[in-house]
């Protein structure tokens, strides 16, 4: 059975990602700094998969290394990196113009969206490589295929992982790796309120943790098997790159 480390799984799209895979069968490993969130998230999946949580803070490089190599060795492979650990008033920032943004924000978004992502990438791909194979999937935005005021350093960040992932389709191709990233709109989140609905996209409602996980199932099967470096659009036309 495929094997699919999730970062951020304790999210709600992090649950939509783990749900979508445990219908086909994965095998997961899921990780998130709120391990508890992510046990509740375990605790509701399909019963066809195994499922492990770990905690993980996916800016610490030494125990994002430790835990891919304990899920390499507990399922004896590591098909699947989907990288969702990340957001911003997720993290519990604000919106504010950069004039007004403390530098400890800035290094907060970028550390947890960013470097959470290079870590990930940089401690998996040894495996993968060994493996001659592997699919890594990571969740950008919107936000970062278009610049949104208030929110200069989280673009930035996203931006970057659809850059990062373009390069390493070049790295990745010889080994049998591919790299692809989803941008979803402004979507449903357990941190939004009543007050915060979700921008109603042109298709006439907000993008859901379903509408991502079924993006990654499928960036992750067989029928994807030529799609590598590609930035998928998942905001029901919000976006229009």
């Amino acid at each position: 059975m495929a094997t699919a480390l999730i970062t951020g799984a304790a999210s709600l799209i992090g649950e939509g990602i783990a749900r979508a895979l445990a219908r086909d069968g994965w095998d997961l490993a899921l990780t998130d700094i709120n391990s508890q969130g992510a046990e509740e998230v375990a605790k509701r999946l399909a019963a066809n998969s195994r499922v492990e949580v770990r905690e993980l803070d996916v800016t610490d490089h030494g125990r994002v290394k430790q835990v891919v190599g304990e899920t390499a060795r507990a399922f004896g492979a590591v098909d699947a990196l989907v990288n969702c650990a990340g957001g911003l008033r997720g993290l519990g920032l604000t919106r504010k113009p950069v004039a007004e943004m403390p530098p400890e924000d800035w290094r907060r978004i970028i550390d947890t969206n960013l470097k959470g992502v290079l870590n990930a990438v940089h401690c998996t791909l040894p495996v993968m490589k060994d493996q001659g194979s592997g699919a890594i999937v990571s969740i950008a935005a919107s936000r970062g295929l278009r610049g949104a005021a208030g929110a200069a350093h989280y673009s930035a960040a996203k931006a970057g992982i659809i850059l990062f992932t373009q390069t390493m389709v070049l790295e990745c191709a010889g080994y049998g790796v591919r790299i692809n990233t989803i941008a979803p709109g402004n979507a449903d989140a357990r941190w939004k309120g009543p007050d915060d609905g979700a921008t109603v996209a042109p298709l006439g409602r907000p993008t859901s943790e379903d509408d991502v996980g079924g993006a990654v199932r499928w960036l992750l099967s067989p029928e994807a098997s030529h799609v590598t470096g590609a930035c998928i659009d998942v905001s029901g036309g919000t976006t229009l790159h």
